[in-house]
């Protein structure tokens, strides 16, 4: 686990380097916290499932937030500077993740032995997250954070971004101790495939994709509403990887519907 932190060490210090080289006297900074719902689309159910993929293994999240603009908007509005500094800012972030996973579909629904099996089979994994968000906002980030315009009440934006994620997960099930043959469905028994099922605490990476958009609360505070899809590069955030199924196409990923909040400092 350690050998692969360091091997993406590099990137995080590239990428701060980056930030700071981009951070001029004219920036400004946030922070803030944000927390919501995760819905986590692994191994665990049905592929194309409602309650596999959005109703049922849904978990809980939270994290904390910082903000570097390219702009010192809050005293220099009038100061006008470039179309990147006045609709592009970097995300930095720390969060927290954790779900609850089980088997939904129709073949766990099925009164059979196999189908019992995937009834009594159970997971769990927390995850850990820290990287960088780059956000693109339609509304002029000078104007809506200067509190100038009084009417200007929304700022929607697109982000992108990449993350390392320290993942734990976990097994069990209701039928006994899932290492032993014929307790897991056949495609995860460890006495059969030994890398199918795995509780193994990995570091990885991942990609995120998101819309959101931000609320005026008061001069110097915004509301923060988000959605944002997050692709890991690996299938063992969940413990469940049958490499040898044909219907294992995936990694793992989760959709996270969170608010928060932000605090201006300068």
């Amino acid at each position: 686990m350690l050998n692969n932190f360091f091997k993406i060490l590099p990137l995080i210090s590239i990428c701060f380097f980056t930030v700071s080289i981009l951070a001029q006297d004219e920036s400004s900074h946030e922070i803030g916290f944000i927390s919501g719902s995760a819905s986590f689309t692994t191994d665990y159910g049905e592929r194309n499932n409602f309650k596999s993929n959005v109703g049922g293994n849904v978990g809980f999240g939270f994290g904390a937030v910082y903000y570097l603009n390219f702009t010192d908007y809050r005293y220099r509005w009038n100061q006008r500077t470039n179309y990147w500094a006045e609709h592009f800012r970097v995300r930095a972030e720390l969060s927290y993740m954790s779900a609850q996973l089980d088997h939904f579909g129709q073949w766990a629904e099925k009164q059979s032995e196999l189908g019992a099996r995937l009834r009594a089979h159970h997971g769990k994994t927390y995850l850990v997250n820290l990287g960088a968000q780059l956000e693109f906002h339609w509304v002029d980030i000078v104007d809506f954070g200067s509190r100038r315009i009084p009417d200007l009440q929304w700022s929607p934006y697109i982000s992108g971004g990449a993350f390392v994620d320290f993942y734990n997960p976990s097994i069990y099930s209701d039928l006994g101790n899932w290492r032993d043959e014929d307790i897991l469905y056949p495609k995860w028994d460890p006495t059969k495939f030994p890398d199918a099922a795995r509780i193994t605490p990995g570091i990885t990476m991942s990609a995120t994709l998101g819309i959101g958009t931000r609320k005026k609360l008061g001069f110097y505070s915004d509301l923060l509403i988000e959605s944002r899809w997050q692709y890991f590069f690996s299938n063992y955030v969940d413990g469940l990887n049958a490499r040898q199924a044909p219907e294992n196409k995936y990694n793992d990923w989760l959709l996270w519907i969170h608010v928060g909040y932000i605090y201006y400092l300068n």
